[in-house]
């Protein structure tokens, strides 16, 4: 196991693969290194594969200052951990919270990017909080964290019927990551996210070869929101995987592995550090 300090907080990572450029993982809200599993296994025989946990979650220190989970500070984060590691070129890819903090480092840091992949997210999340029933849907999660602890969270039902291609096995795994988090993290880490000011300004100016992939059954603000994206961004790829929820890379992982080794095929530039 491997922690590198941010900002006073320590951060979990993994490093795979010792050829190739490099190609970093961003998980989402409540995820970790784990989600990306299925892609580790499969990027690292031809990258250097940086996963990590952002600080809240997986193994890495929670902070019990909840306005520290911002996606700027998660950005940062980012970007000291990169500088840490002497990681000055890569290839980028975010999952939802992950993708806008991918969006923030293409806008902060574009030379350091070869590619950039956007994976199940937005160009933003306070639009999520318009439709009353996700919004209290939403408050009464944080209302049961608060009072009755994350155990009790984790074993709150959701309104959504579980993806058709989601293992069992791992939406067990899920909740029982989900009961392990802080509740500080949880609640932080969401309404950083939904403070965050979203780029429906500011995504034309990403300059890196885009791919924007999402599962073609995830929610309405997530699937509008990644053909925005592949509006926004000057010549992006759009690509919709069949029969997948938030979650290609477990649902359906040959299908989105395939579709991510395809565009990182033709971004290469052999310019990895």
């Amino acid at each position: 196991m491997a922690f590198a300090s941010a900002d006073g907080v320590d951060l979990y990572y993994e490093l795979h693969g010792d050829a190739g450029d490099h190609l970093v993982f961003i998980h989402g809200y409540t995820g970790d290194t784990s989600d990306w599993l299925h892609q580790v296994a499969e990027f690292a025989t031809s990258y250097r594969v940086l996963v990590l946990d952002n600080r809240g979650h997986g193994k890495s220190e929670a902070s019990t200052d909840r306005g520290a989970y911002g996606v700027d500070r998660m950005t940062a984060d980012l970007t000291e951990l990169t500088d840490k590691l002497g990681i000055n070129r890569y290839h980028l890819v975010g999952h939802s919270m992950g993708g806008a903090i991918a969006q923030e480092i293409a806008l902060q840091s574009p030379g350091r990017l070869i590619s950039l992949t956007l994976h199940d997210t937005s160009y933003s999340f306070s639009a999520r909080k318009a439709h009353p029933a996700v919004a209290a849907w939403i408050e009464n999660r944080f209302r049961v964290a608060e009072t009755q602890g994350m155990r009790a969270v984790a074993d709150m039902k959701s309104p959504l019927p579980p993806p058709p291609h989601m293992p069992e096995e791992r939406l067990k795994e899920t909740t029982e990551r989900l009961a392990r988090m802080s509740v500080d993290a949880f609640i932080g880490a969401w309404k950083g996210l939904a403070a965050w000011e979203g780029t429906a300004e500011r995504a034309h100016a990403i300059a890196a070869p885009t791919l924007v992939v999402y599962g073609d059954q995830d929610s309405a603000p997530i699937t509008k929101g990644s053909e925005k994206l592949a509006d926004m961004i000057p010549n992006a790829q759009l690509h919709a995987i069949p029969e997948c929820g938030h979650s290609p890379n477990w649902e359906r992982p040959k299908l989105f592995n395939d579709a991510l080794d395809s565009f990182l095929r033709s971004t290469i530039s052999g310019n990895g550090a």
